[in-house]
C-alpha cells in the first residue's frame, strides 16, 4: 500500500535533513504508531504521505514515496486526498467552515461530487464517528474532543484508504482522548482502514497498534511489534527521549532487579496479570518518609502561609447568562507547584487568564501580591505573572529565535541581554536554532521557544497553559525539573495540563475543575488516586492489589518499586 525507499528530505535551505534514508513499507490494514523525540522527523514523514511534502512545504526530496501505486512527487495533494486522509494536531487548523455539516461537505464539494453522493457520505461520516447529534452545531461551540471528531469525519467522508493522524489527542482531556482513540481502533478493526498515528504519550495507544516505528534525528531507529521493540530497545528508546509508558518502566526496573517476568504488558489488565505474583509474595512497608512524595506533604499549606494569589467568589462569562466560572475561591502561596486539570471546556484557561489581568472578574475579586487585578493593566501584571499560552504561535512574532527571547528582556529593562539570551537558548536546547525563523520550528520546538521567551524574565508567578504539548519525554522531564527548581526558589508555578503523568511527576497540589466549579482541591495523592481516567497508569494497575496490602495512593513507578521485595 505504502512503499518508501531511500527517502531523504531537506526543508528549504536547511543544512541538516529532516529525514535521512527512510525505508518503510506499510501493508493494507495495518495500525502503525510513529514515535520519537521532538524534531525527530515524525511530522515530516506524515506530511510526505499525502504530498504536502514537497508540494506545499517545498524543500529538497530524494528517494521514492509510493501510495497505492501513485508516486507522491508526481501527484498533487488533491489527487492523493482520496487515498490518504490527514488529521492534524490542532483541529482549529483544519476546520474551515462554520458548522459541522458544512465542514464535512467542504472537501466533497471541492471534489465536485453529485449532491446525492455528498448527502450520503455526510451521513456515513457522522454515523461512523458518532457525531450525528452535532450535525447542526456551530463549530465554535464544540469542545476540543468534538472538534477533533469532526475533523476525522471530514477526512473519512473522502473515503481514503489510509488515515494519517499527527498527535490528534495532544490537546484533549483523558476522556476525549479515549473517545478519539476508540474511533481509530474501530476504523481499523471494522473497516480495515490503514491507520498511521504520530503520538508522544505511548501509554494511551501502544496497546492498540500492530507496529511501533521510532524516529530519531530523522532516521528510523526501531521498527517492529510493540512488545518486542519496548523490551529489546528499551534503553535506546529512553536515551532518545521516547516517553516509555510508566508500566513498562516499572516492569523493566523489576527485571533489572532479578524479578522473573516473562512478557511485557501493554495494558492495565495485562499489567495486573504479570505483577500479581510479585505483589502476592510480599511487600516492603517503608518508613513513611522514604517515599519521594512524602516530603511534599510536610510543606506549608495555604492556611499556614500568606497567600500570594487570592481568588474570592470569582464569576466570569463570555456571553450573558452563560457563566464559564461559577463562584471560585482559592488561595495560592509562594513556593507552590499546582496542576489545574479537568475536561475540555471546564474553565481552566478562563481561570488562569484572571491571574495576569487578561480577563477581569464579572463578580468577585482576584488579588496578586495584594494588587486587585481590576485596577491593573496587563502590562503591569506581566511584571509579576508570566503567562505561556496554549498555542505557541500566539507568542512568536520576531524574525529569529534569539530576537524572540531578547524582546522580553528589552521590554522589562533587563541588562546583560546577550548573556541571558545565550543561557536561555542553551537551557531550552534551542541554541542551534538561534538564527532561524521561529515559525519554521516544529510544534515542540515552538513550545520550548514560547516558554523560553517568558521564563527569561523570571516572573515570581509562572502560569503555563498546556506547555508540554508536542514535547518528547526527555524535554518534558527537563522542563519539569527546571520548573520545580524555579518553584523551590520561592516562585509559584501553575500548570494547566491534560497529561496526568506530568501532573503526578511535578505538582504538589491538584485543582480539578468541572463546568466552571472547583470539584476537588488538594494534595495530588488525594485527588488523583483511584480517580478512573484521571488516575496515572501505575495507580490504576495497583488498584488490583489492595487485598495484598498495597497502598492505594501510589502514583509513580518509583514509588511502586519501593514497595516490592528487593525494590
Amino acid at each position: 500500500m505504502i512503499k518508501i525507499k531511500g527517502l531523504t528530505f531537506f526543508y528549504g535551505d536547511a543544512r541538516e535533513p529532516a529525514l535521512k534514508n527512510i525505508n518503510l513499507t506499510v501493508g493494507d490494514g495495518e495500525f502503525i504508531l510513529i514515535a520519537g523525540p521532538s524534531g525527530g522527523g515524525k511530522s515530516s514523514l506524515a506530511r510526505c504521505l499525502n504530498g504536502l511534502v514537497p508540494h506545499f512545504y517545498g524543500g529538497r526530496l530524494k528517494g521514492r514515496i509510493e501510495v497505492e501505486g501513485l508516486e507522491t512527487i508526481r501527484h498533487a495533494p488533491k489527487e492523493l486526498a482520496t487515498r490518504v486522509g490527514m488529521v492534524f494536531q490542532d483541529p482549529e487548523n483544519q476546520l474551515v467552515t462554520t458548522d459541522v455539516e458544512r465542514e464535512i461537505a467542504f472537501g466533497l464539494e471541492n471534489l465536485a461530487l453529485p449532491r446525492p453522493e455528498i448527502a450520503k457520505r455526510i451521513e456515513e461520516a457522522l454515523d461512523t464517528v458518532g457525531v450525528a447529534g452535532l450535525r447542526c452545531r456551530s463549530l465554535h461551540e464544540l469542545s476540543g474532543g468534538e472538534k477533533q471528531k469532526v475533523a476525522i469525519a471530514s477526512v473519512l467522508a473522502l473515503k481514503p484508504r489510509v488515515l494519517v493522524l499527527d498527535e490528534p489527542t495532544s490537546e484533549l482531556d483523558p476522556q476525549g482522548a479515549e473517545e478519539v482513540l476508540s474511533i481509530l481502533q474501530r476504523l481499523n478493526d471494522e473497516l480495515g482502514l490503514t491507520v498511521i498515528l504520530v503520538e508522544h504519550r505511548l501509554e494511551r495507544v501502544i496497546h492498540l497498534v500492530d507496529r511501533l516505528v521510532v524516529l530519531s534525528a530523522g532516521e528510523i531507529i526501531a521498527d517492529g511489534r510493540p512488545q518486542e521493540v519496548l523490551e529489546a530497545r528499551y534503553e535506546e528508546l529512553v536515551r532518545a527521549g521516547v516517553g516509555v509508558p510508566p508500566l513498562i518502566v516499572l516492569i523493566q526496573k523489576l527485571k533489572e532487579r532479578g524479578v522473573p517476568i516473562e512478557r511485557i504488558p501493554l495494558t492495565v489488565k495485562e499489567g495486573r496479570a504479570v505483577l500479581e505474583s510479585v505483589f502476592r509474595e510480599g511487600i516492603v512497608h517503608p518508613h513513611p518518609d522514604s517515599l519521594p512524595s512524602r516530603e511534599r506533604e510536610e510543606k506549608h499549606t495555604e492556611e499556614q502561609a500568606e497567600p500570594a494569589i487570592e481568588i474570592e467568589n470569582l464569576w466570569h462569562a463570555y456571553q450573558q447568562d452563560q457563566p464559564v466560572l461559577k463562584g471560585i475561591s482559592l488561595r495560592i502561596s509562594r513556593g507552590e507547584f499546582i496542576a489545574v486539570m479537568g475536561r475540555n471546556a471546564a474553565g481552566k484557561s478562563t481561570l488562569i487568564k484572571h491571574f495576569n489581568g487578561l480577563l477581569k472578574p464579572l463578580q468577585g475579586r482576584v488579588r496578586v501580591f495584594g494588587r486587585d487585578t481590576r485596577g491593573a493593566t496587563v502590562a503591569e501584571m506581566a511584571r509579576h505573572v508570566g503567562y505561556v499560552f496554549q498555542n505557541p504561535n500566539d507568542h512568536l512574532f520576531a524574525d529569529t529565535v534569539a530576537e524572540e527571547i531578547a524582546f522580553t528582556l528589552k521590554l522589562t529593562g533587563c541588562g546583560d541581554i546577550p548573556r541571558r539570551v545565550e543561557e536561555t537558548l542553551a537551557r531550552f536546547n534551542l541554541a542551534r536554532y538561534k538564527d532561524q525563523y521561529p515559525h519554521f520550528l516544529s510544534g515542540g520546538e515552538k513550545q520550548r521557544l514560547a516558554l523560553a521567551s517568558v521564563l527569561v524574565a523570571q516572573p515570581p508567578v509562572l502560569v503555563l497553559d498546556e506547555p508540554t504539548r508536542g514535547m518528547d519525554h526527555r524535554l518534558k522531564n527537563e522542563l519539569m525539573q527546571f520548573l520545580d527548581d524555579y518553584r523551590k526558589g520561592g516562585n509559584i508555578v501553575i500548570l494547566v495540563t491534560h497529561d496526568v503523568e506530568t501532573a503526578v511527576a511535578c505538582a504538589e497540589r491538584v485543582i480539578l475543575l468541572s463546568e466552571g466549579k472547583v470539584v476537588v482541591d488538594g494534595n495530588k495523592k488525594e485527588v488523583l488516586s483511584r480517580a478512573l481516567l484521571f488516575s496515572p497508569q501505575i495507580n490504576r494497575v495497583l488498584q488490583g492489589f489492595a487485598g495484598y496490602g498495597v497502598p492505594q495512593d501510589i502514583l509513580t513507578a518509583e514509588e511502586a518499586l519501593e514497595l516490592v521485595w528487593g525494590g
